[in-house]
């Protein structure tokens, strides 16, 4: 009967101990260098083309409503478009293919254009696939104005979330819905957690409750909400769901659609971290 050698039960060992898994602060570097490698495809081989090899086969865009990325994407043609972007915050699940980022963005129709034509702020949500590699599996954004300021890359890793559930997760979505229905500020205010991030058009994002608070007015009533679909990591720690909404405020009662970020606190209630709407266009 052959038996191992001990050389090379050694070797298996060490093997072992090299093929350790990713830590949580290499899993959000790797989503962030997946991010940049996105852009840099876009600036070789054109926005398309980019988009076409970073988004998830299921992956959902705005166009406006929610499709499909890669249907909408594979129907357009390359038109020389120069779209800059870079993450200036990153956040992961505990299980470490799961996470999202945001930063700011820019445009012009060319790169032989003198001067940028539009600026605004992504948010992208990202999630490991089983060969590894990382994608897109939804992506937004907000249009606002120039601003030189670059803050730093901040990558966050959860140091204090307890494990919550999909159940719990659609109690929380419900319970938002219901309140946001009366009353929009109060649903942000009491489901946010203390860094919540808030997209609006027009708008730089706000970061924390106050801030948030102050750009959507004390008067934020008749936001009806339904959600389309949710997802949630599987630490059930990190979660987001996007779907249709309409502000009955205004006199024709506009529609529109929005993303939310959910993230548990160290009891597994889920919090609120990031919350993005956008109106469809009026008609014309």
């Amino acid at each position: 009967m052959r038996r191992p050698s001990f050389l090379l039960l050694v070797g298996v060992a060490l093997a072992g101990v090299m093929a350790r898994a990713e830590t949580l602060e290499e899993a959000v570097r790797a989503m962030t260098s997946a991010e940049k490698k996105f852009y840099e495809t876009g600036q070789e081989k054109g926005t398309r083309a980019a988009f076409l090899e970073w988004l998830a086969d299921d992956a959902i865009v705005f166009r406006p409503g929610p499709v499909n990325g890669k249907e909408a994407w594979g129907k357009r043609t390359e038109t020389g478009l120069d779209l800059v972007w870079e993450p200036t915050f990153a956040a992961i699940a505990r299980s470490g293919d799961f996470g999202y980022d945001t930063g700011p963005s820019k445009w012009r129709g060319r790169k032989s254009d003198p001067q940028f034509t539009g600026f605004g702020h992504f948010v992208s949500i990202w999630k490991k696939q089983n060969d590894g590699s990382w994608k897109v599996a939804l992506d937004c954004g907000i249009e606002n104005t120039r601003s030189d300021v670059k803050p730093a890359l901040k990558l966050v890793t959860p140091t204090n979330r307890g494990q919550g559930t999909l159940e719990s997760l659609q109690q929380a979505q419900d319970a938002f819905v219901v309140t946001a229905k009366l009353d929009f500020t109060k649903a942000f205010r009491q489901f946010g957690s203390d860094e919540v991030r808030l997209y609006r058009d027009g708008s730089f994002p706000t970061l924390g409750k106050k801030a948030g608070v102050e750009l959507l007015g004390s008067e934020q009533a008749g936001v009806t909400m339904e959600v389309m679909k949710s997802d949630t990591s599987s630490s059930g720690d990190l979660a987001y769901s996007y779907g249709s909404c309409s502000d009955t405020r205004t006199r024709l009662g506009r529609a529109g659609h929005f993303v939310q970020v959910w993230q548990t606190d160290a009891a597994g209630m889920w919090k609120l971290a990031l919350d993005w709407q956008q109106l469809l266009p009026l008609p014309k």
